[in-house]
């Protein structure tokens, strides 16, 4: 059976426009990475070292695949932790590794990037709570046994659903593809709408948009 010439068409045009769409966020991302990057940098060279946290979080947040930006933030966010615990200086090293989380989880789709580097920290976040004082419904635990839960409730599996995650993706494939055959099909040569194809396309719509809102939420 060959396709529509205008439907084919319509295909192309809509694939070119999600391409060029996810071209330019990917450029955005990028780019803002290495302007928080620059602005970590400069924290550094001026001795703001709680500002250049700040910064190279957000660097290591604007995660793209391939980009080297979000990488050398993480880096450098491991940098001062150790830096920070080596002068004794507990409270900035968790704010550093408890950055270098929070950007790896911030940035997880359907997988978790960088996933040693989350478990490094992890461990190094787990380790300096149990030196700090225990609250009291922690006397009488090793600060062995306080680590080893620490490391346990921060180590629980992040990822999102993966059944909810293919549920919003093929809402969002079946929601997308049914709107260009509507615009194909739906509307005849005298932009009049044909009653069947638009209960047919429209239904469509509907239920992969109502797919695409459920994964979305329970993903």
């Amino acid at each position: 059976m060959t396709l529509p010439a205008s439907l084919v068409r319509n295909v192309v045009q809509g694939a070119a426009v999600v391409a060029l769409v996810i071209g330019a966020l990917a450029v955005r991302v990028v780019y803002s990475a290495q302007q928080e990057l620059a602005e970590a940098h400069a924290s550094v060279a001026g001795g703001d070292l709680d500002g250049a946290v700040v910064h190279y979080r957000r660097a290591a947040r604007f995660y793209a695949p391939g980009s080297p930006y979000h990488v050398e933030a993480l880096e450098r966010l491991a940098m001062l932790g150790l830096a920070a615990e080596q002068r004794g200086d507990g409270e900035r090293a968790l704010a550093a590794y408890r950055a270098i989380r929070g950007s790896i989880l911030a940035s997880r789709s359907f997988y978790v990037p960088e996933r040693a580097r989350l478990s490094a920290a992890d461990a190094s976040i787990a380790r300096l709570m149990a030196e700090l004082p225990l609250p009291g419904v922690d006397q009488g635990k090793s600060r062995e046994q306080v680590r080893a839960e620490h490391l346990a409730l921060l180590s629980a599996d992040p990822d999102p659903s993966l059944l909810w995650t293919c549920v919003l993706l093929i809402g969002f494939a079946g929601w997308v593809g049914a709107a260009f055959v509507f615009c194909a099909r739906a509307i005849d040569a005298d932009d009049r709408f044909v009653r069947r194809e638009v209960r047919t396309w429209g239904g469509v719509i509907v239920v992969g948009f109502g797919l695409f809102v459920l994964g979305l939420a329970l993903a």
